[in-house]
């Protein structure tokens, strides 16, 4: 009779777990729902809107079409359910951009599935256009995600100054400080920021985290003739690396369930043998 008991109270764990893990890809897969915070500085609005892209892709609705337009959920709080136009792909980076129809608009923030369920925010930070100095940008966060994996992207202006918390998929520290020496926005910085060579190629590699040596060896990889010289150099001796983007990374959280379910069956089972040994010394 005890051996039929045991039977029993295992076969009920293992159908327990298998049903947790069953359940969980499901429940990950009903929300796909995004939010917004709108600041409070941001009023006489009549609609917030959403727009998505595939980073280096298309987007996923027109710029303030119906498609993009979000739900108020009051308090300033928007919602926007991302599954009206299709939702986000396993693997891949998306940029998201909240805006109204005054004309304001958040800056651009990485986006991917591991971003399901959160809120985007804004805490008064203001970035410079990356191509026009002039114009700016509301900065945007995630409340529960790494802001150097999924937060605004990084990038140079036209006066040298780095803007964002995170590094694009593919791109690098090296990367950007390359695409600025050998732009426009160089010359431009030159031409308006009423620094010299010295100072915004020092500026912009201690922004990136690059040492001198690092600093040297690109502007000569470039093949580009600038005023700035390593024995004068202000940048870092020694390199502070920046943390990459999520690159296209994505975790449901369902492999870690299964873990879970894995381990709590294995410490069930084994209580169940401890008893049932017990059980026989009792006998």
């Amino acid at each position: 009779m005890f051996k039929k008991i045991i039977s029993i109270m295992m076969a009920l764990m293992m159908l327990a777990c298998m049903a947790a893990i069953a359940a969980t890809p499901a429940s990950a897969a009903e929300d796909t729902t995004i939010y917004f915070q709108v600041p409070e500085d941001w009023n006489n609005y009549k609609n917030v809107f959403c727009y998505i892209w595939e980073y280096e892709g298309d987007a996923l609705m027109g710029w303030q079409v119906k498609a993009g337009k979000c739900t108020d959920m009051g308090d300033k709080l928007y919602s926007y359910d991302v599954s009206k136009v299709g939702g986000l792909q396993d693997g891949k980076i998306y940029c998201v951009i909240f805006s109204v129809n005054t004309g304001i608009q958040t800056y651009d923030l990485l986006l991917s599935k591991s971003c399901y369920g959160d809120t985007v925010f804004c805490d008064g930070t203001k970035f410079e256009n990356p191509a026009d100095s002039n114009k700016t940008a509301i900065a945007a966060y995630w409340k529960n995600q790494d802001r150097a994996q999924y937060g605004p992207i990084m990038g140079i202006t036209s006066i040298g100054n780095v803007v964002g918390t995170s590094l694009a998929p593919g791109a690098s520290a090296e990367s950007l400080f390359t695409s600025f020496i050998t732009g426009n926005n160089l010359l431009s910085a030159q031409a308006s920021s009423g620094k010299d060579d010295q100072a915004i190629i020092d500026d912009v590699a201690e922004a990136l985290g690059l040492s001198q040596d690092q600093v040297e060896k690109l502007i000569k990889e470039a093949g580009v003739e600038l005023k700035w010289t390593k024995a004068e150099s202000k940048a870092p001796e020694q390199a502070k690396p920046i943390t990459p983007s999520a690159g296209g990374a994505v975790s449901t959280g369902q492999e870690m369930t299964i873990v879970y379910v894995a381990i709590t069956m294995m410490i069930a089972s084994a209580g169940v043998i401890f008893f049932a040994r017990k059980n026989r010394v009792t006998e």
